[in-house]
């Protein structure tokens, strides 16, 4: 009989980015990730939860959790034995490698770490949390509480569609053919080269497309968030194009508060195509320089973005089911 199993990504890197130097971000300490997934594991193996399924990385998080529960560790810990690079490529296999054996993929990262699993997760529920930079996409969430709704869906007693939505994501194409994903936001920038990644200029900015925006988020998508709120659950996203015209103040990253001034602005429907101008053109994606495109590019909001678990709502169901009770 297969064992109930959940699988956990931790990335090692998130909340570690340059801008811990050209900004005021916290840095986000591995120890906490250690933290974090030893509360994960005793949550799922009070549960029921069999099984975790881990990515091997760097730091060693998850051997460090184990070791620090090992007299109350019950739930049986695998490693997948993979190849580690020490960078998104470790990520991108991992969830690769876990999706057909896993019920739901625990991610603890920022919205980086949350784009490259739900690159390949397809229809398997993940549950976002926060430990990155730009933190729209995923929650700030206790791990305990994370856990219960894992474990709940993971057993059975909440079904995926009861207990999940279907997130957005911004699609970029490439002469027609698709390029590469975001979820929070796409972004035509006048940088010549990927460097360090993250963008924190504004005077860079061209083209910005989003999934959802907020004048509280951080980082690109507080920039059209200061003009019209898109919240996930709303069929929408958003184009501004950077230029002469009206002037916002937004946080653009964390304790940087920058000046835009937006030349134009348009509320779009799911799937409604937007040419950019911007060409060629290096993009950024989520916050961070990622791809570089000459042609012809199109850019749409859809809702073919991952299944995340809406914890709040499985909890609910959990408890009313009696999941909770002796």
């Amino acid at each position: 009989m297969k064992k109930t199993t959940v699988g956990i990504i931790a990335n090692p890197e998130s909340g570690r980015d340059i801008r811990r130097l050209v900004a005021h971000a916290s840095v986000f300490d591995n120890m906490e990730k250690v933290n974090i997934v030893e509360r994960l594991l005793l949550t799922l193996q009070d549960l029921g939860v069999e099984k975790v399924l881990a990515m091997p990385e760097t730091f060693g998080i998850i051997p460090a959790a184990t070791h620090a529960i090992e007299d109350h560790l019950k739930i049986e810990v695998e490693v997948i034995p993979m190849r580690v690079f020490g960078n998104w490529e470790d990520t991108f296999e991992a969830a690769k490698l876990m999706k057909d054996k896993v019920s739901v993929i625990i991610v603890i990262g920022g919205d980086g770490t949350n784009r490259i699993v739900a690159k390949v997760c397809e229809d398997i529920p993940i549950m976002p949390i926060s430990t990155g930079t730009n933190n729209v996409f995923p929650y700030m969430i206790e791990a305990t509480i994370a856990g219960e709704a894992v474990a709940a869906i993971a057993m059975g007693i909440v079904k995926p569609e009861e207990g999940t939505y279907k997130a957005k994501r911004v699609e970029i194409f490439e002469d027609g053919n698709l390029k590469d994903i975001a979820l929070i936001d796409v972004v035509a920038t006048m940088h010549s080269f990927i460097g360090s990644r993250a963008v924190w200029k504004p005077e860079y900015l061209k083209e910005i497309v989003v999934s959802r925006c907020s004048p509280s988020n951080i980082g690109l998508s507080s920039i059209p968030g200061i003009l019209k709120e898109i919240t996930e659950r709303d069929d929408l996203g958003m184009y501004i194009e950077v230029g002469e015209g009206r002037k916002v103040k937004a946080p653009i990253a964390p304790g940087v508060l920058r000046e835009v001034s937006i030349k134009s602005y348009k509320t779009l429907k799911l799937g409604e195509e937007v040419e950019i101008k911007t060409t060629p053109a290096l993009f950024a994606l989520d916050g961070e320089r990622e791809v570089e495109i000459e042609g012809e590019v199109i850019v749409k909001v859809t809702r073919n973005g991952p299944r995340v678990i809406d914890y709040q709502k499985t909890l609910k169901i959990a408890a009313e089911r009696g999941f909770f009770e002796d």
